[in-house]
């Protein structure tokens, strides 16, 4: 292609054919072969101001920086900034409510039902849950983690998948439990952290590992094909290759080398985009595993609570209620079964629409290969994520709205804090007070002592002055009585 329609100078019979964010090919102008060169592409920050990306051409031997607009054109399938904020502010949101939760769940009055650790379990996992789907935009490479590596891309779908059905399946067992003990009324023997910890181990962490292994090991569905080893798997390559070894104006190769900006950039047309049927079938299996299996079972455990709530309170109603159980006990056991029920509806209502959502378009693309994809309706995709990741994140929200005791274990912990940080500051004026009360005595008694110093001085000199003129007075005294004794004796005489 000539050079003179791309704005760009011929160097070493060599004319540019094609350039995007990975790759840039050289045409020989007298023959028709091409030379394919994949560079680093980092920012020339000093020279550029970010506005060109730059590469160091090993056969020209300059630094070619192209117009970044045309170079990094947005995506339709990357995120928008509105998504990667509002998941930086869930994510924060749900470390410091979750956190609270988990504290106040483990209040002496909670942590004693078996509910309420299943619920200190659940909220465990909604914060690893938004730790690995914030960590996917807000990473050290401020890049899709996807895009860095195939394994990268593996571990990462993997770990959100993994977290992800743990946070439903988790909600599951503690319907499961609920219903158990709602027909037996035998909550009073609350469970042990062991036995808590071995169900979840065996009957939900082990058959979710065995089902989302498959995104880590590539067997059974994904053994031949994978969502991560798509057509951009020789940008990834070079992205890795970028990453090892940036381009900086300082290395001693590229201190005499001279800098060329191109104003335009000739780009091939996109190639056909890639179509995984495999991939979209595990979409819908994967939907099925965290949203449609685990909404049916807690509906199912829900109806049953409150067909059994409602028996109870009937009973009681007519005749009186069974005397041989606490009637204290059952209401309270109703009130979590309620608690449970709210929690349930909210799972529904907020991760509902999501995956109705992608099931209908997977199923779509998978069966009548529409060319509607979850991808094409990027803001509506996002929107829904963010309702469903508002659930993980607001939890200690809902738990206050909804449970009376949850409340009153938060309002006693609160007081208790807030009295604690008085005494604390009672304690601390005290020692202060102490220790002005320790100086003020200590500086009185050095005055004090310091007076009785100078008045005992005083008091000294005042006696030494004394004590010459008492005897001089008692010496003249005597000298005057003797004299009058003299003359006298000598008027006697005469």
């Amino acid at each position: 292609m000539p050079s003179s329609k791309m704005n760009i100078l011929a160097y070493n019979n060599l004319s540019l054919c094609k350039a995007d964010y990975f790759e840039t090919c050289w045409c020989k102008l007298n023959r028709s072969e091409v030379t394919t060169c994949s560079y680093l592409l980092r920012h020339v920050a000093s020279s550029s101001n970010l506005t060109h990306f730059c590469v160091y051409h090993n056969i020209r031997k300059i630094i070619e920086c192209f117009n970044s607009t045309s170079i990094f054109s947005k995506s339709s399938y990357s995120a928008s900034n509105m998504y990667i904020y509002f998941t930086i502010l869930l994510f924060i949101v749900g470390i410091i409510g979750n956190g609270l939760s988990i504290i106040v769940l483990f209040a002496k009055t909670l942590r004693c039902l078996s509910i309420y650790r299943n619920l200190i379990i659940l909220c465990a996992l909604n914060i690893f849950y938004l730790l690995a789907i914030s960590s996917r935009h807000i990473n050290i490479y401020n890049q899709d983690l996807r895009n860095i590596s195939p394994n990268v891309c593996r571990w990462h779908t993997f770990i959100v998948a993994f977290t992800g059905h743990l946070c439903s399946w988790q909600l599951v067992s503690t319907s499961i439990q609920r219903v158990h003990a709602s027909l037996s009324l035998q909550l009073h023997r609350t469970a042990s952290w062991i036995q808590i910890f071995a169900i979840l181990f065996l009957c939900i962490v082990l058959p979710l590992l065995v089902f989302d292994g498959q995104l880590v090991f590539k067997y059974g569905f994904l053994s031949k094909r994978h969502m991560c080893d798509e057509s951009s798997i020789f940008k990834i390559k070079q992205f890795q290759r970028a990453l090892d070894t940036p381009i900086t104006t300082q290395s001693e190769l590229l201190r005499n080398v001279t800098t060329r900006y191109y104003s335009t950039v000739f780009r091939t047309p996109n190639s056909k985009p890639y179509f995984c049927g495999v991939c979209t079938l595990w979409n819908i299996l994967d939907t099925f595993i965290y949203a449609i299996i685990p909404f049916l079972l807690i509906l199912i455990s829900s109806i049953i609570i409150i067909i059994k709530i409602w028996q109870r309170r009937r009973l009681t109603i007519t005749i009186g209620g069974v005397h041989q159980i606490n009637p204290r006990f059952i209401s309270i056991q109703d009130k979590l079964s309620i608690l449970l029920i709210l929690i349930n509806c909210l799972f529904l209502i907020m991760t509902g629409p999501f995956n109705t959502h992608l099931i209908i378009q997977s199923t779509l693309k998978y069966f009548f290969s529409k060319p509607c994809s979850m991808k094409m309706n990027t803001q509506l995709n996002e929107y829904l994520r963010i309702l469903q990741n508002l659930y993980h994140a607001l939890s200690f929200m809902f738990y206050c709205l909804i449970g009376n005791k949850f409340r009153q274990a938060a309002y006693t912990m609160c007081q208790r804090c807030y009295w604690k940080f008085i005494q604390f500051l009672c304690r601390y004026k005290q020692t202060q007070a102490s220790f002005l009360s320790c100086y003020i005595t200590r500086g009185q008694l050095k005055s004090r002592a310091a007076s009785e110093s100078l008045s005992n001085t005083a008091n000294h000199k005042r006696l030494s002055d004394f004590l010459p003129m008492t005897l001089m007075g008692k010496q003249s005294s005597f000298l005057g009585i003797s004299n009058e004794r003299a003359n006298e004796e000598s008027d006697a005489f005469l």
